[in-house]
């Protein structure tokens, strides 16, 4: 195992011998060990003492670096760690130059990395017994602090962590690589970022107790500015499990072309739970009837086809720009189209066929000009015209609204202000679409906050959805989460004229006068 002991230091010059000096002997001259340090553009002779005494003590496997510019605490960071990983390293384990986390505990930090494949960092905690830190010489207001903001975060980020906010750290350069951190802050809180991405990315943490030291290194932190970060940064996450923020810290692939991570922009989740448009379409057979020839424009992996199929024995024709093999094989048929720059596809395909009914479910959205689609649709001239299903996000939904009152207009990974929409529609706005591109609205669904796609209990997610659904019917623009359309295409002025002309010429007697073009 390649190992990278990577110190960061800024006006370390009392401390940094005693930092070279613990480092235990099986490191020293190491061959699969380098260690580095990188200075801060400190302002008095770390570096120098720091050469200096690497000499001294014959370190052979150690190399001082200094940067140009002050980076911050954050920013030091992000320049070890992209060292580490464009050095072909396997472990990178972080020391402070004023010695406040022991080096000694190098081989209790290493040691899970090499027992078990799967982790991706490993904390030096000095919480793991109690009142350990007030007897190292943690100030009391330190270790109040501490177990505050380590409980609140815990409860937000959805995980049970010692403690949040130790600076000895050890991650795996597989792990980093999946994590967007030279995206996070430069100040202080980039620990609580960086540890925040390994949550989002479910990789393993694990903690090792530490001995606490408190000496006379100087701290350069601002607690209460540190504090406001750390919890604005861990709520920001917590905003995202229920899709009301977007951070693109959380997002690498937005970013980086040859991203490692998994997941990356990836296909929607399958929308079927209890009060979604692809749920209701699925159980309402007035939407849907018995055996209807169906064309779902959008549908992903073919989910609400093969329910369909399923249920009332439609044959379903899906359309989206997923590979064929991401589709299930129980549609009828799949036509791989891109809507902006293919229409002209989709516009043969629904000549060529039949269709009793089109879906077009959370799709317009994602569309620059649905405009244009929507008037090509509505002017085919359909041999027997199908009905029209649409769905959309409500942007007039009351939370959205309250963010906006309070200054905020955030996108999320998915939901009404999903970063991949291109537009946005209130309840009103959506209706007057459909109708100004030449669609009849029949009948007007709206729908409830998913509650049970965000976590909650299947008794708890219906009885707050009749809560919402109550709300809907005293103000529905207000309270509806989304709105589904039944439409159907009306008949165009182009093709009323052509069938009044075609009328009054049968209508004509042989011989008699035709009107003048």
């Amino acid at each position: 195992m390649k190992v990278l002991i990577f110190i960061l230091s800024y006006n370390a010059e009392r401390h940094i011998r005693s930092v070279f000096d613990d480092i235990p002997d099986t490191y020293r001259n190491n061959p699969d060990v380098e260690i580095l340090l990188i200075d801060d553009a400190s302002k008095d002779a770390t570096v120098d003492v720091a050469r200096a005494h690497i000499n001294q003590i014959g370190l052979t496997n150690a190399r001082v670096m200094k940067n140009a510019h002050n980076q911050g605490y954050g920013g030091n960071q992000k320049v070890g760690y992209t060292y580490a990983i464009r050095q072909g390293f396997d472990v990178v384990v972080m020391l402070h130059g004023d010695n406040q986390y022991t080096p000694k505990a190098l081989p209790e930090l290493l040691t899970p990395f090499e027992t078990d494949l799967q982790v991706g960092c490993v904390l030096g905690v000095r919480f793991g017994r109690r009142y350990s830190p007030l007897r190292g010489g943690m100030p009391l207001y330190k270790y109040v602090g501490n177990r505050i903001l380590t409980t609140l975060q815990n409860r937000l980020a959805g995980v049970q962590l010692s403690e949040w906010h130790t600076g000895y750290r050890a991650y795996s350069t597989r792990a980093l690589s999946t994590l967007g951190f030279a995206l996070n802050t430069n100040d202080f809180h980039f620990d609580t970022e960086i540890l925040l991405q390994l949550v989002q990315n479910r990789i393993k943490i694990v903690e090792i107790n530490v001995p606490t030291h408190y000496g006379g290194e100087i701290c350069h932190v601002n607690g209460m500015r540190y504090a406001k970060n750390v919890m604005k940064g861990t709520f920001k996450f917590f905003l995202q499990k229920y899709h009301l923020f977007y951070d693109v810290r959380f997002h690498p692939e937005v970013v980086y072309e040859n991203w490692a991570g998994e997941g990356g922009a990836g296909g929607y989740e399958q929308k079927l739970d209890s009060c979604s448009p692809h749920s209701l379409v699925c159980r309402d057979p007035d939407l849907i009837p018995e055996g209807s020839e169906v064309l779902d424009i959008g549908c992903s992996s073919g989910y609400v086809g093969r329910e369909l199929h399923r249920r009332r024995n439609c044959r379903v024709t899906g359309v989206d720009v997923l590979p064929p093999y991401e589709v299930t094989a129980e549609l009828e048929r799949y036509a791989q189209i891109d809507l902006e720059k293919e229409e002209h596809r989709l516009i043969s395909l629904i000549e060529d066929g039949d269709f009793d009914a089109i879906l077009m479910l959370d799709v317009v959205e994602h569309l620059s000009q649905p405009e244009r689609l929507l008037l090509r649709l509505s002017s085919i001239p359909y041999g027997r015209t199908p009905r029209f299903v649409f769905s959309t996000g409500n942007v007039g939904f009351f939370v959205v609204r309250l963010m906006l009152l309070l200054g905020h207009f955030n996108y999320g990974q998915r939901g009404i202000l999903d970063v991949t929409h291109r537009r946005l529609f209130s309840a009103h706005t959506f209706r007057s679409l459909m109708e100004q591109t030449g669609f009849l609205v029949r009948r007007q669904i709206y729908i409830p906050f998913p509650f049970q796609a965000l976590g909650f209990s299947g008794r708890l997610a219906k009885f707050l959805e009749s809560v919402n659904m109550a709300l809907i019917r005293l103000r529905p623009r207000l309270f509806a989460y989304q709105m589904l359309l039944e439409t159907v295409p009306l008949v165009t002025p182009a093709a009323v004229l052509d069938e009044t002309v075609k009328s009054q010429a049968e209508a004509t007697p042989a011989g008699a006068a035709s009107p003048k073009n």
